[in-house]
């Protein structure tokens, strides 16, 4: 930690990206620097975007029971995840949930930084890069009101579209930009969806999103379902979609981590669910019609947590997953298909690789997974990075 702390010291100016609402405020832009394995890294990297062979970006966050320095970093490679360059700890950003990016060069970064208040809230943060990674700068305000940003999507070089939670009362929250992230536009939603944690979008029209709703509409006391919705305007208007039809061996209410959708049409998404007295049960569900049908896909025998995909053809996808269980099991996992889901096959992981949070594959043979590794506990986690170029049939540690 001391070697990668003294490598990415950092200086500083001060730029400001006004938005819709509120005032601008003055913040930082930070320089990525250094050259280090990514086991040196100061904190696991959770999510990655690569637009080539080489070259990746990526975001992390602070270890679970890390609270000395609480804040997110993010970190690009030039040699396919084998060293790093990162900023410093991000003030004022405790956490970066996702990364999108609409070219090479422009990605987005959403997430959270803490409010110390009576109320203990939490405020919606967007960084972005207009340099590949070489640069980070925080946006300086955003629409009133907006919590935590669990996902974000960019299907073009100025149009994204973010979503999550407000700050107090709890109800979703999408934005929109059409400037690539430096100014954002808050959308109505359905009145009864109280959060959204992820986004996928093909076009600028065509998004899809899903989280939680109420079970009854209307009655916060009624409990909450999982919810997906889907726009064809740019978010002007909504439509409900149905939950996945058929059976699955999931137990417990689903929880979604991740979803890709590889063409207007084919959309994925992956996770897991807990029951309360059991191991987790991971899930994968597609559609095949751009989001109005969803169904269970077969997955192989013992599959648990699924945390991340990347689809590189409407054909062929690749799962990462694993980590710590609620009951401190651990599980890896990496599974692929190229037959549009219609088999999934479970593929060896590198020892050194626990818990895999983010995966992008630039090419049909190409991928590059990040998450940590095995060192005892998850307080205690490497980073660590693993690599393909067989499509996902095998992987090897960087470096």
């Amino acid at each position: 930690m001391s070697e990668l702390s003294s490598l990415v010291l950092a200086g500083f100016v001060l730029t400001t990206l006004s938005t819709s609402t509120g005032a601008a405020t003055n913040y930082p832009t930070q320089h990525t620097s250094g050259h280090v394995l990514a086991t040196a890294l100061v904190m696991p990297l959770n999510s990655i975007v690569c637009a080539s062979q080489q070259h990746c970006v990526a975001v992390g966050n602070p270890i679970p029971g890390d609270t000395k320095d609480d804040a997110a970093i993010a970190a690009t490679t030039s040699d396919r995840g084998a060293h790093w360059a990162t900023t410093p700890r991000i003030g004022g950003v405790t956490e970066l949930n996702a990364l999108a990016c609409s070219t090479a060069r422009t990605c987005i970064a959403v997430g959270w930084s803490s409010v110390r208040n009576n109320l203990s809230t939490e405020k919606g943060v967007v960084i972005r890069t207009g340099d590949g990674g070489h640069t980070w700068m925080v946006v300086s305000t955003l629409p009133k009101g907006v919590g935590q940003l669990s996902n974000v999507a960019c299907p073009t070089a100025t149009f994204c579209m973010a979503v999550g939670a407000s700050q107090v009362p709890s109800t979703a929250v999408a934005l929109i930009t059409n400037s690539a992230g430096r100014k954002w536009t808050p959308l109505s939603l359905p009145k009864d969806q109280e959060t959204l944690t992820l986004v996928a979008c093909t076009t600028r029209h065509d998004c899809i999103a899903a989280g939680d709703r109420e079970a009854v509409s209307g009655d916060p006391s009624s409990g909450y379902l999982t919810s997906i919705i889907a726009t064809a305007d740019s978010g002007s208007t909504w439509t409900q979609r149905p939950l996945p039809a058929g059976t699955s061996r999931v137990i417990g209410i689903p929880y979604f981590a991740a979803m890709m959708c590889a063409s207007r049409t084919l959309c994925v998404i992956v996770g897991d669910a807990t029951p309360g007295d059991g191991a987790p049960s991971g899930l994968i569900i597609a559609s095949t019609d751009g989001g109005k049908t969803w169904t269970y896909d077969v997955l192989p025998q013992g599959t648990q947590i699924l945390n991340a995909v990347s689809c590189v053809s409407t054909s062929h996808c690749v799962v990462v997953g694993g980590g710590y269980s609620a009951r401190g099991g651990l599980s890896r996992l990496i599974l692929t298909t190229t037959d549009d889901g219609e088999t999934w096959v479970s593929r060896p992981v590198p020892t050194a690789a626990a818990g895999l949070e983010g995966v992008s594959c630039p090419t049909a043979t190409s991928c590059v997974a990040t998450g940590f590794g095995p060192s005892g506990t998850i307080q205690d986690a490497d980073t660590v990075a693993v690599v393909t170029s067989d499509g996902g049939a095998t992987w090897s540690t960087m470096p």
